[in-house]
């Protein structure tokens, strides 16, 4: 999984954004529970929330991208689950194969274009939660320089229409899933002080993201942090991964049945 640093020029263009523009962004629920954003570019929901990170789900149709933008308080990691993807920075072009991803820190001015014929869908995870960060720099839809939608933009019903789920926390040793068009994410919880292969395998072509608790080697390494993302490949030659505290974990992997 590929880390995106920030920039000087990152940085500099932000600075620059603040000191001459006040950010709004739009009336704003109390929550983005049961809510489909309709976007130019396509839709985004909710997926899973807690303290932590927030977890969104976004299909982007073919041709279309995301503003060039970045979030200045929150690390974004993005998962492709299907389709191929171009994750654009000032510096990089990074293109994207479900299952694929990319961890973004905080300030880094991004872009992400579905190249497909059905467009892509991908999960968004950031840490910590706060929609309202996000500084938009150029966008094709005339955004620039705009908040986040607002209530008008946000659907409420008919949600299936858009393959609409959401996770709640799972208890300990259980786990919860959703099956997509061609990938499958689930989410499941493992107890503290506790071996992580205990309850799942490691697999090559499967991706692991924590939204809660970390998981590390015998040695004290960290693998795999709140909010960041790594490919079973890795984890899987991993000295026994403990948890150091109660962890929720989420797998996207390949569902080609």
């Amino acid at each position: 999984m590929k880390l995106i640093r920030l920039s000087e020029r990152d940085q500099q263009t932000l600075d620059k954004i603040l000191s001459n523009r006040d950010i709004k962004s739009e009336n704003q629920p109390q929550n983005y529970a049961d809510k489909v954003v309709v976007k130019p570019w396509g839709f985004e929901f909710l997926a899973y929330e807690n303290d932590e990170v927030a977890v969104w789900f976004l299909h982007i149709d073919k041709g279309h991208s995301t503003s060039m933008h970045c979030h200045p308080l929150k690390k974004t990691a993005l998962t492709v689950l299907r389709g191929q993807a171009l994750c654009n920075t000032f510096y990089n072009r990074n293109y994207l194969y479900g299952v694929d991803g990319v961890v973004i820190e905080n300030g880094v001015f991004h872009s992400t274009q579905a190249l497909s014929e059905g467009g892509i869908d991908l999960i968004e995870v950031e840490t910590p939660p706060n929609k309202t960060d996000l500084v938009r720099l150029k966008d094709q839809y005339g955004r620039s320089g705009a908040g986040y939608e607002g209530l008008s933009e946000m659907k409420t019903d008919n949600l299936d229409r858009y393959n609409y789920f959401a996770f709640n926390t799972p208890e300990n040793n259980q786990e919860d899933n959703h099956i997509g068009n061609g990938y499958k994410v689930s989410i499941l919880t493992v107890p503290s002080k506790t071996e992580a292969a205990q309850f799942m395998n490691f697999e090559r072509g499967v991706f692991y993201c924590s939204c809660a608790g970390d998981l590390v080697q015998a040695n004290g390494e960290t693998a795999l942090t709140t909010g960041d993302v790594a490919e079973g490949a890795y984890l899987e030659t991993c000295d026994s991964l403990i948890t150091t505290r109660q962890t929720t974990l989420l797998r996207f992997e390949p569902n080609l049945k």
